[in-house]
């Protein structure tokens, strides 16, 4: 069974503060008795749900372990990677912090492609490099991923 990593995303905070920000707005504007408050009250709404869309697609990182494999999930379905099959690692950039896209070699010679979403969980680089550096310590690493391992070795979170 794979041990999931815990969440690093404080979402309770965001959407408190959102929720009592948009109460208070709506009853401003309803009590203003303007013509119109009502549209400004729904576009107010409409954004304050496009923001709880972006806080719950955050929480919904996920990554576990159980030996060679690797459960991830970005957003909606999981996928599971052997670490035996992974060919390269590449790090992209987030507003969260770096996370990194996993290419493994498929059936047929195709290569499929893996999200991890580190940067949004707690211990997510330093266990993900562990697991790279025990299970697949042929991939190819990117410049980035690179700089990543040598900044957790220097802080003593990674062996």
């Amino acid at each position: 069974m794979a041990r999931p990593l815990e969440l690093s995303y404080n979402w309770r905070t965001p959407v408190f503060i959102s929720t009592v920000g948009l109460v208070v707005c709506v009853g401003i504007v309803a009590n203003s008795g303007v013509l119109g408050w009502m549209s400004v009250a729904v576009s107010l709404f409409a954004m304050w749900a496009a923001f709880m869309v972006v806080v719950w697609l955050r929480t919904r990182a996920y990554m576990g372990f159980d030996g060679p494999l690797l459960t991830v999930r970005r957003y909606r379905h999981f996928s599971t990677v052997d670490g035996r099959t992974v060919t390269a690692v590449k790090e992209f950039l987030t507003p969260n912090g770096p996370c990194y896209r996993l290419f493994t070699a498929a059936d047929g010679g195709s290569v499929r492609r893996h999200y991890v979403p580190a940067a949004l969980l707690r211990t997510g680089h330093s266990t993900l490099f562990q697991w790279l550096l025990t299970w697949a310590p042929r991939a190819s690493l990117d410049r980035g991923s690179l700089r990543t391992i040598d900044t957790l070795r220097t802080r003593g979170l990674l062996e």
